[in-house]
């Protein structure tokens, strides 16, 4: 017995030595390049959407604020703008979303101007669609249809004051003229309110090479996985680090002009999503409550809330690894197995770009 507990005590010390090594493997990230300025002093303003052509080995992000594409390489340097703002072909008003076809091709959801660009691989414009009677802030081409969602991450909540419906359509489907030719919807979590039903109805948007939708939302701990028809698979939540608060209104007001005016508290959960190339699921999450972060009296000086990365097998719906990201992240993009590159506002309000292997 004397010289088992030796051999004992090194086995323990042993498997607590890997599982610490573990834990910090599934939770670092290194920095393989960072900047917030690029080309001549140039800089973002409210990014919205990041996506990647990993055939040409380039990174698209939508610049909402200043109402362009930009286009990097995956080492980082600048390459090219593409539009600016306006309102005739290759012009912009808070770009929101993007959609990078097989052939090199960009779809942008054009937000404010309430139309979908299309342009070639060189950055060329092709030709405009412009839905009928919804909005598209994010979307996904599959086959001759166009999957759409009217609101996401910093585009607006796109609230109906006027329907009496008690839910709206989580994804609108378009043909390639604009059309709605099917809408998805849940009747899980109904709601009379207007802006509280465009906030529970808030999702991120993506699709697996299996055609399996996933919809993660934005203000409550759900994600919820539909087929192209529009039917509902099923429906998982996951752990987090806080009990978020659900969407309640504050305040509802109207002014002299008709202007309807809302006000809600909630917490937020996901901000951006996209499938892997190892096919998983990955969501840019928060790790801690914003209602009970305003609550704290020197909220000023608080360094930007907390973000990480779940990666989710879609398979089996389980969380496989987490890692931390920089606070204030907004969206992300995946160029490999093993780097992403992302968004990020800091404490002082200047936006980066940064690329890191997890």
């Amino acid at each position: 017995m004397g010289k088992q507990r030796p051999i004992l005590t090194v086995l323990i010390f042993t498997v607590l030595l890997l599982l610490a090594a573990f834990y910090i493997w599934a939770t670092s990230t290194k920095t393989i390049w960072s900047f917030s300025y690029f080309g001549e002093d140039d800089f973002l303003y409210m990014p919205s959407d990041i996506e990647v052509d990993h055939t040409s080995s380039l990174i698209y992000i939508a610049d909402s604020g200043n109402n362009r594409i930009l286009v990097f390489d995956f080492d980082g340097k600048f390459q090219k703008v593409i539009g600016r703002e306006g309102q005739g072909p290759a012009e912009f008003s808070r770009p929101s979303g993007l959609f990078v076809f097989k052939d090199g091709g960009l779809a942008v959801a054009d937000h404010y101007n309430k139309r979908i660009q299309i342009f070639d691989k060189s950055g060329e414009f092709v030709k405009m669609i412009s839905p009928k009677s919804v909005d598209v802030a994010d979307l996904i081409f599959k086959d001759d249809k166009v999957y759409t969602i009217p609101a996401y991450g910093f585009s607006g909540y796109s609230p109906d004051v006027r329907s009496k419906k008690e839910t709206q359509p989580l994804v609108n489907v378009l043909d390639q003229e604009g059309n709605v030719v099917q809408s998805i919807s849940v009747e899980d979590f109904p709601e009379s309110q207007a802006f509280l039903r465009a906030i529970k109805h808030r999702i991120c948007l993506t699709l697996t090479k299996d055609g399996k939708l996933f919809l993660p939302h934005y203000a409550m701990n759900i994600i919820q996985v539909f087929d192209l028809n529009g039917k509902k698979i099923t429906e998982f939540d996951r752990s987090l680090p806080f009990k978020p608060k659900a969407p309640q209104l504050v305040q509802q007001s109207q002014d002299k002009d008709g202007i309807i005016r809302m006000q809600a508290t909630m917490d937020m959960i996901t901000q951006d999503a996209e499938i892997g190339p190892d096919s998983n699921l990955y969501l840019l999450t928060y790790t801690e409550s914003y209602m009970k972060r305003s609550k704290q009296e020197d909220r000023d000086n608080l360094p930007s809330m907390g973000r990480k990365i779940d990666v989710i097998n879609t398979k089996t719906y389980k969380v496989i690894r987490s890692f931390d990201v920089d606070g204030g992240a907004r969206c992300f993009g995946l160029l490999d197995k093993n780097r992403l590159v992302y968004a990020y506002e800091d404490s002082e309000g200047e936006l980066f770009l940064k690329c890191v292997e997890f």
